[in-house]
């Protein structure tokens, strides 16, 4: 591989200029013209390190890799470096060059055998390293303080002849290095921020992308490895405690959400197990905040397996780099903090309060923070904060960039702090701008023009949530330069503050529509009223509203502002399933019921679905001319119980009468299930009772009536019979047979000299016969 020649003085005069493929730049520090479009460069150029300033004297050394990205073979590869020859002179101007089209001019190749290398051949698809050492006396820059553009064209031979037209090419700034013994401040604010969805059963969602990010390279772990590099290089965290929730969550087996009793609260406690916990080292994982019970690990695929591992990794490396130091703690889901204060502010004190309970349970030192992602925040907004939070705005919320010694302002009441957008637009292209090195770039560059332009006020710079390459562990390495002082951004924002007028704030109509939709919140509301519902339901109290109103926050979450629409059919769900769980407590009715008379009983069945106790009302309500009565108190109903409840029903009024029966929880708030029944009452059956009344009376009158005559009616015969049995024996001229008295009929009058008292026997035993 060549290396830079020991004569590199002599060789100075032999800079060879490329050629230009776009026009030279016009003037000192004007930013460089676009070119037209171009087609994709068949070589991908990636610089992996860079010496960080522009040395008054020595090298420059540049390694990175090159990729044939093309469907054929390039040979004899040759990578050199270029830079611009005029410095950028100012952070506007800085800002616009980032921008400029990678094709465009910026300054000359080195061409000097030896400060270049070579890849002999790089088949399609084939990466290859390389290494340029260039003194810095040929670049050609002029020496003067300020940034110039430098990096690396790619050019081979391929099935076009070579030409002057580089295959592929990187760029990035680099400042002159500063002179004199003046430092320039800086704060360095590494962000763990990421959009969390969950499943409407309360799990973890999108566990790809989880894997993805906790994996080696990973966004998640590239932030870690940042931090560790840093050593005792001064940064401050800012953190979404939502995004250690999920994580911790994942360590236990991302359980659903659960309506079993919290263990936490006293007496309701699990039953002890046999299998001893003393000695176990248990890292905090939330379980007094997301009671769960991580899934036997034989019932693991070797996926989640993996995932429950780096998630558990992952937390306890992030605790124990945290240790004591404080962190700044987003709103919990990193909550839309313009559109809450606009649509439901209580929301923002909610995530406010969550996200401390979620740091407190992991044992952080918090301190609450808002920093919009969009860089910019309403009036309403800074207005709602609570006291005491520490606000990042960038320098682009304002019409211009206030002019503070020490980067804070004071405004509607609160400090803020004022941090680059410049400086966390990252480097130009076509390198991505959230690549390491071009980040590190742009921070240096920007920090050396502040400390040329003697502006005292410290660069505050939020780097961005998502990392473009592997390389992240060398961020902070390059950073320990002689003239740049890096600070925590609590001891920034603990300085004195400028007072700007609200008017300077640059919230325009276009931020205003950016903002999550009214709908979503109102759909958030739904849900969470639901879970309030059910919480008040089961008898035991458990984590469901806390659960959902995690789930509810996250989905209010800034970084849904792009596709709100499926935030607000996540939240829809999760609604649903809520209410269908209040749905399993029913009350059954019969299909009618008729009243035989003014009154009588109604029964009705309360059905508990749910696997755990509830306890319920049941609420009537009729058409308002029948009464119910009874059976209306609360009910508490065991796990898949049922319970038979009893009513008493009463009208005066004929007809059919519609009677509803409702379960509601203990304050009357209802659950969704009903049942309609009609009853029917008619008065005619009262007036067949009065007709059957009437009859008996006839009757019974009737018996009154005639009984007593025929009782002295039969006494009057039995009186005769013993009359006739009186007589004498009849005369011998008798006719045979003939016997007068036994002629008589009963009702006959007596006849003279027979017993009167066998005559009345007579006549009372006939009448007891009659009747």
């Amino acid at each position: 591989m060549p290396r830079p020649s020991v004569i590199r003085a002599a060789l100075a005069g032999l800079l060879t200029l490329g050629v230009a493929t776009g026009p030279a730049l016009g003037a000192a520090g004007a930013p460089a013209t676009r070119a037209p479009a171009e087609e994709p460069d068949p070589l991908v150029v990636h610089l992996d390190t860079i010496t960080p300033v522009l040395p008054s004297t020595g090298d420059v050394e540049i390694t990175g890799t090159v990729t044939n990205v093309s469907d054929e073979t390039f040979t004899r590869v040759n990578l050199h470096a270029f830079s611009s020859q005029q410095p950028i002179l100012d952070s506007p101007n800085l800002n616009e060059s980032a921008g400029v089209d990678p094709g465009v001019y910026v300054g000359p190749r080195v061409t000097v055998p030896g400060t270049f290398d070579t890849v002999d051949e790089l088949a399609p698809g084939e990466t290859a390293s390389f290494y340029d050492s260039v003194p810095v006396e040929l670049l050609g820059t002029s020496g003067q303080a300020g940034v110039y553009w430098i990096g690396v064209h790619a050019l081979g031979d391929g099935s076009v002849p070579r030409d002057d037209i580089a295959e592929g090419r990187a760029r990035t700034f680099i400042p002159q290095e500063p002179t004199g013994d003046r430092t320039q401040e800086a704060s360095v604010i590494l962000p763990v921020r990421s959009r969390v969805w969950y499943d409407a059963d309360g799990r973890v969602a999108g566990l790809d992308r989880w894997a993805r990010r906790l994996a080696e390279g990973g966004s998640l772990d590239g932030v870690l490895d940042m931090a560790e590099s840093a050593g005792s290089t001064p940064y401050s965290w800012l953190v979404d405690p939502a995004v250690l929730h999920a994580v911790a969550k994942l360590t236990v087996g991302n359980p659903a959400r659960s309506i079993a009793p919290d263990p936490s609260v006293e007496g309701q406690q699990p039953s002890p197990t046999e299998t001893p916990t003393d000695g176990v080292d248990e890292t905090p994982t939330l379980e007094t905040i997301t009671p769960a019970t991580p899934e036997p690990t034989e019932d693991l695929s070797e996926e989640d397996a993996q995932l429950i591992a780096a998630a558990d990794a992952w937390l306890t490396r992030f605790q124990a780099i945290v240790g004591s130091d404080t962190v700044l703690t987003l709103p919990y889901g990193d909550l839309d903090v313009a559109a809450a204060a606009r649509n439901d502010a209580t929301r923002l004190d909610q995530a406010v309060d969550r996200s401390a309970e979620v740091m407190l349970d992991l044992g952080l030192t918090s301190q609450p923070a808002v920093s919009p992602i969009s860089d910019r925040l309403s009036e309403e907004a800074i207005a709602a904060t609570p006291p005491g939070t520490v606000i990042l705005l960038g320098d682009s919320a304002f019409d211009l960039p206030p002019t503070s010694p020490d980067s804070v302002v004071r405004l509607l009441g609160h400090e803020v702090v004022v941090t680059s957008t410049g400086a966390e637009a990252g480097g130009p292209g076509p390198t991505a701008a959230t690549d390491p090195l071009a980040l590190r770039q742009r921070l240096l560059s920007e920090a050396a023009l502040r400390l040329e332009n003697r502006d005292t006020a410290p660069l505050v710079v939020t780097l961005p949530t998502v990392w473009n390459g592997e390389d992240a562990a060398s961020f902070f390495t390059d950073l320990d330069q002689p003239w740049l002082d890096l600070v925590p951004v609590s001891d920034v924002a603990g300085r004195s503050a400028v007072d700007v007028p609200a008017s300077s704030l640059n919230y325009t109509e276009d931020d205003l529509a950016a903002e999550l939709d009214p709908t979503n919140f109102s759909a958030a509301t739904r849900a969470t009223t639901a879970a309030t519902l059910l919480e008040q339901v089961l008898t035991l109290q458990t984590m469901v509203e806390t659960s959902v109103e995690d789930q509810a926050l996250v989905l209010l979450s800034e970084q849904h502002r792009a596709r709100p629409g499926l935030a607000r059919a996540a939240t829809d769900r999760l609604d649903e399933v809520l209410r269908e769980d209040l749905a399993s407590v029913r009350i059954e009715g019969p299909p009618a019921v008729t009243l035989s008379g003014d009154s009588g009983p109604l029964g009705a069945t309360l059905v508990n679905e749910l696997d755990q106790p509830v306890t319920v009302r049941v609420r009537v309500s009729t058409d308002g001319e029948m009464n119910l009565t009874g059976g209306d108190g609360v009910r508490e109903l065991g796990p898949l119980a049922r319970s038979v409840v009893r009513f008493e029903a009463s009208t005066s009024e004929v007809g059919v009468h519609n009677v509803r029966l409702s379960v509601t929880s203990v304050d009357g708030v209802a659950l969704g299930s009903t049942a309609q029944v009609p009853i029917r009452a008619a008065r005619v059956s009262a007036l067949i009772w009065v007709v059957m009344a009437v009859g008996a009376l006839v009757l019974f009158g009737m018996v009154g009536y005639r009984l007593p005559g025929q009782i002295r009616q039969r006494r009057a015969e039995l009186a005769a019979a013993e009359a006739a049995d009186e007589q004498p024996e009849p005369a011998e001229d008798a006719p045979p047979g003939e016997d007068h008295a036994d002629h008589r009929d009963p009702g006959d009058p007596p006849v003279p000299g027979e017993p009167a008292t066998s005559r009345a026997a007579d006549l009372e035993d006939a009448a007891t016969d009659r009747a």
